[in-house]
């Protein structure tokens, strides 16, 4: 009593079964000549998912760019084979041939590898109808464990290429946007959507800001399909709420203009968790001087990265040194600021003017801020408490805590790079500071840490007669960590001459002249307190590396690459790779 289909000019069309009991028999003519004309022979409908298939052959293969068969065979929903139809292959991360079109038997084949280990779902399409097949690339000597990345996959053996997947094209990421930029920092913030706006994307609880020199220091924004990860970066017009311009202040420390553009700057959060602070009495062994900083701040009030003030340490090289707290938007619109805005500026003025600062870091804990210049002049520069001194972790916070201007902070010059030119400087994992130039990288006491008076920081103030960091800082007994060695963990990395070096987690990441980035593993020996690396080649046949940073929003390392070497207008090329950090 129910209809059912048949194909008719391919197409599946409901045909009443009493209609089919009173023409069929006998006059097969009549009905075919009534849907298909004289003479026509049935042809097949469009692919159907539920009939069509794809198989990989073999479905386990090694990591070394082995083949592996794909076989896509199309059917429409009655079997029938489906010929001379266009088929598409998505394959995310893997090398793929295009299968094209189908034969007559309604088979296309494509081929896929892998240099990176894991599982991966091939998928082909041919219009509505889509099939898949998952295939595993098991691992390979050199290479790293399967989901060893943020995207999913294992390490490639020898590093990643520019030209192969995931990075077919250096500048696979915001294209003609950026100019000579010298890196950028994620900074954690409240935000959901960009401008709060649910038709835009996803912010990622946080805003890369990038140190741009062809506008300034500004907090990008995510561009891309409303609800979901961004696909790329704008830099904003020039604002106070977006972006930061530093004045210009002349030799005697006079402010003379507005204009000076932040060169490396680096950023801290500290946060607050109220259950490890000490109480009267009582003090807890677990405390830090980070969450002790943090809570000073908040006066005792939990926070979390995306809740906690950030501090943004940047250095201009016709300024100095400055801070500047970034908070929430108090408010949030649709359409307005999302996250985190600049507030005051603080400028640490017991540095020199005119002292040509062009790198600023901050310790994680924000314990110590410095500055150094990359005009020759081997100075550093460092600030003890720059967001002011949140007393012993073992006591309770002081509820009358203020972050103090910077005018009030004690810094002084603690020591020499040992370098040339310093391009680069970052605090390690290990919390100590290193210094990368012409032409290597430099670490007090060579090999850092330890109990030697040569290690940071200790060697500020026990080689010159000093009570306590403290008291160092207060009679301003400069250089007492004299002059930066080689670090040999960096020299048997190969790294000469690094541009741009930065610090995520327990890793560093360095570029060094050649067109390579080195990524190394950095931990502290348990016993000796002395600094330990290990290190691979990251990534080969990058152009000339200007800055990197690192996309918690988006588990990436960032490269930032100049292929003119002069700093062309909006012709930084941005690389966007996932972060592997299984070493």
């Amino acid at each position: 009593g129910g209809r059912i289909l048949l194909a008719v000019a391919g197409v599946p069309t409901p045909v009443d079964p009493g209609f089919l009991e009173r023409h069929w028999f006998g006059e097969a003519h009549v009905f075919w000549r009534d849907f298909e004309g004289p003479g026509a022979t049935p042809s097949a409908g469009p692919a159907s998912a539920s009939t069509s298939s794809l198989s990989a052959n073999p479905p386990v293969v090694r990591s070394d760019g082995s083949r592996v068969a794909i076989s896509i065979t199309l059917r429409d929903v009655l079997g029938n084979p489906v010929p001379n139809a266009a088929v598409t292959l998505s394959a995310p991360g893997l090398l793929a041939t295009t299968p094209g079109v189908t034969d007559a038997n309604g088979v296309a084949t494509a081929n896929v590898a892998s240099l990176r280990a894991g599982t991966r779902v091939v998928t082909a399409t041919s219009g509505a109808a889509s099939v898949s097949a998952a295939v595993t690339f098991t691992p390979v000597t050199g290479g790293g464990a399967p989901a060893g990345c943020t995207d999913g996959l294992g390490f490639p053996a020898g590093g990643f290429t520019v030209g192969l997947p995931p990075i077919e094209v250096a500048a696979n990421w915001s294209p003609h946007v950026f100019t000579g930029t010298v890196g950028s920092v994620f900074v954690p913030d409240s935000s959901v959507y960009e401008h709060n706006d649910p038709a835009q994307p996803l912010t990622g609880g946080g805003h890369n800001w990038a140190f741009d020199q062809g506008s300034t220091l500004c907090k990008v924004a995510d561009v891309g399909p409303a609800g979901a990860p961004p696909d790329g970066w704008s830099i904003p017009p020039v604002s106070p709420t977006d972006c930061v311009t530093l004045p210009v202040i002349d030799a005697t420390g006079v402010v003379r203009n507005i204009g000076d553009l932040p060169g490396q700057s680096d950023v801290v959060t500290p946060t607050c968790d109220p259950s490890l602070l000490s109480q009267a009495g009582a003090p807890n062994p677990a405390n830090t001087y980070a969450n002790q900083l943090g809570c000073s701040i908040s006066h005792g009030v939990a926070t979390t990265p995306q809740t906690a003030t950030s501090f943004l340490f940047t250095a201009g090289i016709k300024s100095g040194l400055f801070s500047i707290p970034l908070t929430n938007v108090s408010s949030p619109i649709v359409g307005g600021d999302a996250g985190k805005i600049p507030g005051p500026q603080n400028y640490y003025s017991a540095i020199p003017a005119g002292s040509k600062l062009t790198n600023a870091i901050v310790s994680k804990d924000g314990q110590f801020a410095i500055a150094t210049s990359s005009r020759r002049d081997p100075r550093i520069w460092a600030c003890l408490n720059p967001l002011g001194d949140p007393g012993d972790p073992g006591l309770p916070i002081d509820p009358r805590f203020f972050v103090p201007p910077a005018s009030t902070v004690k810094c002084m010059l603690v020591g020499s790079n040992g370098l040339q030119v310093d391009l680069t400087s970052a605090f390690g994992p290990d919390d100590q500071p290193y210094f990368g130039g012409q032409r290597v990288v430099n670490a007090f006491g060579g090999v850092p840490g330890g109990p030697s008076t040569a290690a940071w920081p200790a060697c500020i103030w026990q080689n010159n007669g000093s009570a306590s960091l403290a008291d160092a800082f207060a009679n301003g007994r400069a250089s007492g960590c004299g002059t930066a060695m080689p670090d040999f963990a960096f020299t048997s990395a190969n790294i000469i001459q690094p541009q741009a070096l930065i610090t995520h987690g327990d890793y560093m990441y360095a570029s060094p002249v050649g067109g390579t980035l080195v990524q190394l593993k950095v931990t502290t020996d348990p016993i000796s307190g002395l600094s330990q690396a290990r290190f691979r080649t990251y990534v080969t046949g990058l152009s000339l590396v200007t800055g990197l940073g690192i996309a918690e929003d988006l588990g990436a390392l960032v490269i930032y690459t100049d292929p003119s070497a002069i700093g062309a207008a909006a012709q930084e090329v941005v690389s966007m790779l996932p972060l592997c950090e299984d070493l």
